[in-house]
């Protein structure tokens, strides 16, 4: 996780000198007995991270420690004053992203969080811009409001991914000017002048987006996950010649890993429903067996001829580098 942060935050963000303390609890008593806020799931307490696994992980889990694991990250290794709906967007950013076992992909936008985005414009029940940018953490945490993460959310999206990303450097230059101690109302007037145009352009873009707008980005992440697997197998000298091969062995929970790289299987078996579905749909699936001395590898096409390709690289028996190509 630390590390997709400090990739994807790179161009305003220090570096990562230590690891972070991350404490882990089956039991939400020990977790609350240790300081953990009553009806939360995890916490940043300004030192360590903590959250609650139960007896049961879900994707509710991983939302909450990705989220309150980059509070933990910003905190280390970003400067100045972070507005909290930038530090809260960018957390929501994060608890969005799938972890594939190898990485992390980012910039999802779930379809039932986008039609309520939608919904919440339409509605006119967002926060004026200017009013939102001048909250402070003790007027957010005053009303712990969904719509006010939505909001965030969606506003550190269209800066990261909105009109083709052509935001990404002004956001860049926002957050190197609060890094330099300037005020957040002067940073943004320094990266993008009046706010009241962000204003309409972010609604406008949100309103006019296409249903399962990020579902290339939910196809990689599948295919990333599936070649994370496929790669662990082949290192243990597995062999599959095709995709009703791997597939049968997921099912049967006879994919092979060292202990050491083992993963969650939850996230295998949430990859095998996206490519049931894709199945229904036309899509293909295969697996381009080892030959000439190269690599088995995954290719998914999509029903418009689309070819993704997972590859990986083995380091002395260990998985390297999974590709998604």
């Amino acid at each position: 996780m630390a590390e997709v942060y400090a990739e994807r935050t790179r161009g305003f963000s220090g570096v990562i000198r230590k690891k972070f303390p991350f404490i882990l609890y089956k039991n939400v008593e020990d977790y609350q007995a240790a300081g953990g806020p009553v009806g939360s799931a995890g916490v940043f307490n300004g030192s360590k991270l903590m959250a609650v696994a139960g007896e049961k992980l879900t994707s509710k889990t991983w939302h909450v420690v990705q989220h309150e694991g980059f509070h933990q990250f910003a905190h280390a290794v970003i400067g100045g004053d972070i507005p909290v709906w930038v530090n809260e967007g960018l957390a929501e950013y994060f608890g969005e992203g799938l972890f594939t076992g190898d990485d992390m992909m980012t910039g999802i936008i779930p379809e039932w969080r986008r039609a309520r985005i939608v919904k919440t414009i339409e509605a006119n029940r967002f926060k004026p811009i200017d009013q939102m940018m001048q909250l402070s953490l003790d007027e957010w945490n005053a009303q712990l409001d969904p719509v006010n993460y939505d909001q965030a959310w969606s506003m550190v999206h269209f800066l990261a991914h909105g009109d083709g990303g052509k935001y990404q450097p002004a956001f860049i230059n926002f957050m190197n000017a609060i890094g330099k101690g300037k005020s957040s109302t002067e940073a943004w007037r320094i990266a993008f002048g009046d706010s009241r145009g962000f204003e309409q352009r972010w609604k406008e873009w949100w309103l006019n987006l296409p249903e399962n707008p990020t579902d290339d980005v939910y196809r990689r992440a599948t295919l990333a996950t599936l070649t994370s697997f496929l790669a662990r197998a082949v290192a243990q000298k597995q062999d599959f010649q095709s995709m009703p091969d791997f597939t049968r062995a997921s099912s049967e929970n006879m994919l092979k890993s060292s202990r050491d790289e083992a993963l969650p299987r939850s996230i295998l078996a949430s990859a095998m429903r996206d490519v049931k579905k894709r199945l229904d749909a036309g899509e293909t699936f295969t697996i381009e067996p080892a030959r000439d001395g190269k690599l088995p590898q995954i290719v998914i096409q999509s029903v418009a001829g689309r070819r993704l390709v997972g590859r990986f690289t083995l380091k002395n028996g260990r998985v390297a580098n999974v590709i998604v190509e």
